[in-house]
């Protein structure tokens, strides 16, 4: 449902707004002089029009339905409505509303939602939403896919004339393995001025716009990118021409694999969150990595370079767990506040048993005294049962993903896993790769946890 604005508020503080072009002036006024409109009610485009427009929806939203929607504390433009088994939650973006329900009959919350709605503001009911922000819904069974089909595809066309080379094969992963590497000797020669004054201009345009490109499509729907997307932004601003090839192969990558997308699965059971995360331990910052999943695909994940310098393996992923707790806390309190929570703390599991065992028990003192309090949330959540930190298989973890470059026999089954596709029906047998990861049994056990710590 997206509202067609309508200015309900007046400006809190003065706000002037040049005359159109084609406006005339009456009177003694002379036409030539300059003019200048004094805005009175804000009007769509305006820098306080967006927060004037939610100074008059959230307190109506509030008020509405006998006793008003409750608004989620982890998402403050999530708005909660029950009465019994009927559902319905609102989501806004700006001047656009979005609603689930589990009922549309004549006395339901959405019924009630949308009459009040017209009554009160001038709307359009768009339907069943297809697509937001250039990520499209699609509904297939049981199943609901995100993908970014044709965003990718105006990509390729606004930045690659010529078209995808034939050269770049399905087969191939959006980076290569010494993409790490190069971005490190970058950064080592950017203190160089001979280095900086050889920067092209026109170049480094180029190859900010097609990398922020990428990136929105990194942040939405696509972590199989989001580690090589994360690098080329480390150098956005000493571009040459070899990052700027780096970064259309990862456009090539898109294109060749342009209808995948994350594929969630309704389950007749209470689905879990769970989460794993990993770090590359490098010789200066360390990438930080983390996936979480719900309902058989990924809901949030990240790739991140550290912001400190880690001085061993364990160090670094104590590092990436407690940056990847912040996220568990933030998901589980959200899940939860919508009503699909199971009062069970959430797996985060790691593939560093000292890392796992620092997590439990203050340990090892002489090596790990240096270490940042901040780096310790994730203790700290362990001992109040809010996480879990199980051991997981380096081959299993689903974070490696998003901490190295990868070749494409591991990185294939990995993508499968975490955006839940399959391309090619015999992949992984065909290359004898990870199998599919859905959770892990050994994530199950509370009672674990609670030994664990005692």
């Amino acid at each position: 449902m997206t509202k067609s604005f309508t200015a309900t508020r007046r400006l809190g503080t003065p706000a002037s707004a040049p005359m159109a072009p084609s406006a005339t002036t009456t009177g003694r006024t002379s036409r030539k002089k300059s003019h200048v409109c004094r805005v009175e009610k804000p009007i769509y485009g305006m820098a306080q029009a967006g927060r004037r427009w939610q100074r008059s929806i959230f307190p109506w939203l509030l008020e509405q339905l006998e006793h008003g929607f409750t608004q989620s504390e982890s998402d403050t433009c999530v708005f909660i409505k029950r009465r019994g088994k009927d559902l319905l939650l609102v989501g806004c973006y700006v001047d656009d509303l979005f609603t689930l329900y589990s009922d549309d009959g004549p006395d339901s919350l959405y019924h009630e939602f949308t009459t009040a709605l017209v009554k009160r503001w001038k709307v359009e009911d768009e339907s069943e939403i297809n697509d937001i922000l250039n990520v499209e819904i699609t509904r297939e069974g049981n199943k609901v896919v995100l993908r970014q089909t044709n965003y990718i595809e105006k990509l390729v066309a606004d930045h690659l004339p010529e078209g995808v080379p034939h050269s770049f094969h399905a087969n191939q992963a959006p980076a290569d393995t010494d993409l790490a590497q190069i971005v490190a000797d970058i950064l080592t020669a950017k203190s160089d001025p001979a280095f900086s004054e050889s920067i092209d201009p026109k170049l480094r345009v180029r190859f900010q716009s097609l990398v922020g490109a990428l990136l929105y499509c990194s942040v939405n729907t696509r972590p199989d990118v989001a580690y090589a997307v994360g690098m080329l932004c480390r150098v956005l601003a000493y571009p040459n021409d070899d990052l700027y090839a780096r970064a259309e192969r990862v456009l090539f990558y898109l294109y060749r694999h342009r209808h995948v997308g994350l594929t969630y699965e309704a389950s007749p059971s209470s689905p879990s969150l769970y989460g794993m995360s990993d770090s590359d331990w490098a010789t200066k910052h360390s990438t930080s990595g983390w996936v979480f999943m719900y309902n058989s695909a990924a809901v949030s994940w990240g790739s991140k370079k550290q912001k400190s310098v880690a001085l061993s393996s364990c160090e670094a992923e104590i590092m990436a767990s407690s940056e990847a707790a912040k996220e568990a806390v933030y998901l589980d309190r959200f899940v939860s506040e919508l009503g699909y929570g199971n009062g069970q703390p959430v797996s985060l599991a790691t593939d560093n048993q000292a890392a796992r065992n620092l997590a439990y028990n203050p340990e090892h003192h002489d090596r790990t005294k240096h270490i940042e309090r901040r780096h310790f949330f994730i203790r700290e959540l362990v001992e109040e049962l809010k996480i879990i930190v199980p051991y997981v298989k380096t081959d299993e973890n689903l974070a490696d993903f998003l901490t190295k470059p990868l070749a494409p026999k591991i990185f294939f089954p990995l993508l499968d896993a975490i955006m839940n596709h399959v391309e090619i029906s015999d992949r992984r047998q065909a290359r004898g790769a990870v199998e599919r990861i859905e959770r892990p049994a050994h994530m199950d056990s509370h009672e674990h946890a609670v030994a664990s710590v005692a």
